[in-house]
C-alpha cells in the first residue's frame, strides 16, 4: 500500500496527467515553413547562370523561420551549391537571393520586395493575403504553413522551372 502511495505521489510531482496535452500546429509552423522552403529549393530549377557559388535563402520578416533555416539547413546543399541563409531587416538590404521568403509581419512590403528581385531569378515565397497577385511565386495559405499556392506565370517571369511534383502538391495553381 505504501508503495502505491509513493508511486502516486511521484507521478503527481513529475507532472503526470491523465489527459494528453493538445499540440497546436501553429507552435511548429516555423519548422514546417523552413522545411518547405528548403524543399522548394530542391524542386525548382534555376537558370545556369545561378548554379554556381552559394545558394542563398533569404528571410525578411520572420525570425523563427530564419533561425530554423539557419540551424537545420545551412549545413545542406542544393545541387552542388552550399546553402547560405541570410536575414534582411529592411527591404533596402535585399540583394540577389535564390529564394526570398517574406513573412506575414512584412507582407505589406511584398510589392517592394518583388521590385528588388524582379531582375533576378529569385523564387519569391510569401505568406501574405493575395501574395500571388503581388508577385510571389509561392504563397503559404491557411494555418500551420502546410498548404501553399503557386503562380506558374510568376515563376516563368523569373525564368524558374517548377517541378510537377511541387505543382501537384499545391492547394492551388494559377
Amino acid at each position: 500500500m505504501r508503495l502505491l502511495i509513493a508511486i502516486f505521489i511521484f507521478l503527481s510531482l513529475a507532472g503526470f496527467e491523465h489527459s494528453p496535452k493538445k499540440v497546436d500546429v501553429k507552435d511548429y509552423s516555423y519548422r514546417l515553413k523552413a522545411a518547405f522552403i528548403y524543399n522548394f529549393a530542391t524542386l525548382v530549377d534555376w537558370p545556369s547562370s545561378r548554379k554556381s557559388g552559394d545558394f542563398v535563402i533569404a528571410v525578411y520578416g520572420d525570425d523563427a523561420v530564419y533561425n530554423e533555416l539557419k540551424t537545420r539547413y545551412s549545413v545542406k546543399s542544393v545541387g552542388a551549391q552550399k546553402v547560405k541563409v541570410v536575414k534582411y531587416a529592411s527591404t533596402t538590404q535585399i540583394a540577389k537571393p535564390h529564394i526570398l521568403f517574406v513573412g506575414e509581419p512584412k507582407g505589406r512590403d511584398l510589392s517592394t520586395a518583388k521590385s528588388k528581385v524582379s531582375s533576378y531569378n529569385t523564387l519569391l515565397v510569401s505568406e501574405a493575403k493575395g501574395g500571388l497577385s503581388k508577385g510571389a511565386v509561392i504563397n503559404f495559405i491557411g494555418p500551420g504553413g502546410v498548404n501553399y499556392e503557386i503562380s506558374k506565370s510568376n515563376a516563368k517571369k523569373h525564368k524558374l522551372v517548377v517541378a510537377s511534383r511541387l505543382l501537384n502538391l499545391a492547394k492551388k495553381v494559377e
